[in-house]
């Protein structure tokens, strides 16, 4: 006598797997949204490191400089020893002070450079807002 799987059992398997996708699809696809927030937090995190790091060099350099007139793309490679913004995500505007970010299903969030204090700043108050600076 062989033994097999019957049609009833690999029926009852198949319904059992799909009944498990359906409860996991949902949290999966929050869980990529969630990645792309945590992404930006550490990048914006990195600007703000390196805007700080950036300072103390050009102190103790005594030039005079302070912070970084802007945020252009070629100044937050340059400050982050190389780091470059995906332009898939990110955009910054021509004057260097606004930097932009795009996730997936969202409004875009601008974040504000003032240059006379090196604060990186999200002026807006909606929630992904909130979600990248806490």
């Amino acid at each position: 006598m062989k033994k097999a799987f019957t049609i009833i059992e690999l029926i009852f398997v198949i319904v059992a797997l799909g009944i498990l996708a359906m409860v996991a699809l949902p949290r999966l696809a929050g869980s990529k949204e969630d990645a792309q927030i945590a992404r930006v937090k550490a990048e914006i995190a990195a600007i703000r490191s390196a805007i700080q790091t950036y300072r103390g060099a050009n102190l103790l350099k005594q030039n005079g400089r302070g912070y970084p007139r802007n945020l252009t793309a070629t100044t937050i490679e340059e400050i982050t020893n190389g780091t470059k913004l995906s332009q898939k995500y990110w955009s910054v505007n021509e004057a260097g002070n606004e930097l932009t970010v795009t996730i997936a299903g969202r409004p875009p969030v601008t974040f504000t450079y003032n240059s006379n204090t090196g604060r990186l700043t999200c002026p807006n108050t909606d929630s992904l807002c909130r979600k990248i600076e806490n």
